[in-house]
């Protein structure tokens, strides 16, 4: 296998951990315990030196790593060098805003991401041309799954995975990916205080920048999910989305009507609300080149 680090760092990792006496289960839980998990596999790669940590996650776990290993400050960070390139870049047009302009409690966010080594910049790549997300609703008026069908279009060379986050009322356990086309699902984690969920999908083969694909998977929410909306972020234009909701024809809403809010913290615009009949049980709230901020649909019982 090709080593992807300087032979110093890893060889210098490796060396610390052996005179600190740690297992790599211990380093990993003290990690995880400063906010800066790491799994053991990752470790081990890093020591092994087939892999190395790039992104701002696994660099603050370095720092946090050599207090952990008992070594001065920067001894294995500045062993690192620099970033490996990540190959061209397409051009991103047109206005873009940060996930914690958008997203309600944005550090449960970036709890999550950092669990499956990623950070809030990947919820905005690759490109998300078209987004269309079906919800479904049981008779008891809980949200029982979602269907997630996406077209993107890769920022750089490389491209081989992305990241789907979203958020439930509880969680009494995992919520389980039922199906994909065109992606994998590789790693599932959450904040569970706030019950963030962060997805981590492999594509089927890496893109080259500006190369497009579609993709697609489903997930089954844990039992008793008592939202009463559902949303979407959006971080820059898109093309199209499609938020749909399909409530049981026996237990229909008494109100449902969609949503915009430009940014948390700013008035809601109210969109399209409607009047169900068991005949027609589902709502789609369509917007055609949608601008960033947070799209969704709001239902009430009463």
């Amino acid at each position: 296998m090709t080593t992807t680090m300087p032979a110093e760092f890893s060889a210098a990792l490796r060396a610390a951990i052996q005179r600190s006496g740690l297992s790599l289960s211990e380093i990993s839980l003290r990690l995880r315990e400063r906010s800066t998990p790491v799994s053991i596999s990752a470790l081990s790669y890093w020591q092994n030196g087939e892999n190395r940590p790039e992104r701002a996650s696994s660099l603050a776990a370095v720092t946090a790593l050599e207090a952990i290993l008992g070594q001065p400050p920067a001894t294995l960070t500045a062993l690192l060098g620099p970033r490996r390139p990540r190959g061209r870049w397409t051009n991103r047009t047109g206005p873009t805003v940060a996930y914690d302009q958008v997203w309600d409690r944005p550090e449960s966010v970036a709890r999550a991401l950092a669990k499956v080594d990623a950070t809030p910049d990947e919820l905005d790549t690759p490109h998300r041309l078209t987004q269309h997300v079906s919800y479904r609703v049981d008779g008891r008026g809980h949200e029982e799954s979602m269907r997630v069908r996406r077209l993107i279009r890769a920022d750089h060379d490389g491209t081989s995975r992305f990241i789907f986050v979203t958020r439930c009322s509880g969680l009494t356990q995992p919520p389980a990916v039922t199906f994909t086309e065109g992606c994998r699902p590789a790693r599932f984690r959450a904040d569970v205080p706030s019950s963030t969920c962060a997805f981590e999908f492999v594509l089927d083969r890496p893109l080259a920048a500006g190369e497009l694909a579609s993709v697609e998977f489903g997930v089954r929410f844990p039992p008793g999910q008592t939202d009463r909306h559902a949303q979407l972020a959006l971080f820059r234009p898109a093309r199209d989305l499609v938020l749909q909701i399909a409530f049981d024809p026996e237990h229909l809403p008494r109100r449902c009507h969609g949503y915009f809010q430009p940014r948390h913290g700013l008035p809601v615009e109210k969109r399209d609300e409607v009047t169900f009949t068991r005949t027609a049980s589902t709502f789609q709230f369509i917007t055609l080149e949608p601008v960033p901020g947070q799209y969704g649909i709001r239902w009430s019982w009463r």
